[in-house]
């Protein structure tokens, strides 16, 4: 049985000896530096923040840099961006071409409505304008779920220092696009079931006479504040379910709930970056348009009398505010879905240590994993 208190030992290594537990070191030891997982360049050993390969640092985020970051992602994903503008003014064409088809093919050979003869043109027609609608409706959320998922894969992997583009986000999205879809169409109707809930109550209180029209539509004003409530509550606690159905494969059912637990006690901060954003955004778009509208003043300055010059103006200065509007909702769709996924990794590095994965990640560079994957954290 080995002596501890003798004071002959040695360490095994042969190094100088090191005390042990409860004694003082010699006098003049040089204490050894505690180990660090980085090193400074050209310096000592010792602690260095954690790496920047991408848009954010590998870290919980500081809500200024949860407000920026999105912005930065604009210059990473160019073509990205492209694509959301391509995409915006292909459903602007066709839902002009929808409203044209029905003017001019549906209602437009209308010229008498109490006709009993023209009865089915205007039954057509009324026909016609709702399926159009609805058409139109499910193009916009495909569109809107499309761009969700394409912007919140490519802002998760320029946070590990990729540059995103189309070609490589496309194979990890499009197995995920109709759980995407699936979910814009879940809140374009729960949407559409509060409107029709106020539209009765209404249409209620017309049916039961005057009184009924005063009571109804106070009913209906109140029961609309407390959906605005409401709907902007659930919609902050399910704002990260686009990223979650992306990055982590799951079921619309198991991201709903997944996306519940992880806003919990961060409602405020969600929100809050949210709707800054959201108002940033629509200031800038308005301090842009605005003088564009105003250049409709300069076509009545330019030709008074209506001779023709002051038509073309008019025209460009429509097509000019139709091009500013389309390119601002691109840029509002790309930059607040950035914001949904940097939100999402920012509530699971608090959480769940992911900051700590892609630290692993990028200082492993293994080729083919997956940091973002379900359990990685």
């Amino acid at each position: 049985m080995t002596d501890t208190g003798s004071s002959d030992w040695q360490s095994p290594s042969g190094g100088p000896e090191r005390p042990r537990y409860g004694e003082y070191a010699p006098a003049g030891a040089t204490p050894s530096p505690a180990p660090s997982l980085y090193e400074v360049p050209g310096g000592p050993v010792g602690w260095a923040p954690p790496p920047k390969p991408g848009i954010i640092p590998l870290r919980p985020l500081g809500f200024g840099t949860l407000l920026t970051a999105p912005f930065t992602m604009l210059r990473r994903g160019a073509g990205i961006l492209g694509l959301s503008f391509l995409l915006q003014f292909g459903v602007l064409l066709v839902g002009g071409g929808i409203v044209a088809a029905i003017v001019f093919a549906g209602f437009g050979r209308i010229t008498d409505f109490d006709d009993p003869d023209q009865q089915p043109l205007v039954a057509g027609a009324v026909v016609g304008s709702v399926l159009g609608g609805l058409a139109l409706l499910v193009l916009s959320y495909v569109v809107s779920a499309l761009l969700q998922g394409i912007v919140v894969d490519a802002a998760a992997r320029a946070t590990l220092g990729e540059k995103p583009t189309v070609k490589g986000v496309w194979p990890r999205v499009k197995p995920r696009l109709g759980r995407l879809v699936g979910w814009t169409l879940l809140l374009g109707l729960a949407l559409i079931v509060v409107v029709a809930v106020l539209a009765g109550v209404v249409l209620l209180g017309v049916a039961l006479g005057p009184v009924g029209i005063g009571v109804a539509v106070t009913v209906a004003i109140l029961l609309g504040l407390g959906a605005i409530v409401a709907g902007v509550w659930v919609f902050t606690k399910l704002s990260i379910v686009p990223s979650i159905l992306v990055l982590e494969q799951s079921t619309l059912r198991g991201a709903i709930a997944r996306s519940w637990r992880l806003t919990d006690g961060f409602f405020w901060r969600t929100f809050g970056a949210q709707a800054l954003v959201t108002v940033m955004l629509s200031v800038a778009i308005q301090i842009i348009t605005t003088p564009i509208s105003l250049l409709q003043f300069g076509a009545v300055l330019i030709d008074p009398n209506g001779t023709g010059s002051g038509i073309a103006v008019a025209v460009l200065v429509q097509v000019l505010t139709v091009v500013v509007s389309i390119l601002g909702g691109a840029v509002s769709a790309f930059v607040v879905s950035s914001l949904v996924a940097l939100i999402y990794l920012d509530l699971r590095m608090r959480k769940e240590g992911l900051d700590l994965v892609l630290q692993r990640h990028v200082e492993s560079g293994v080729p083919g994993a997956d940091p973002f994957a379900p359990g990685a954290a």
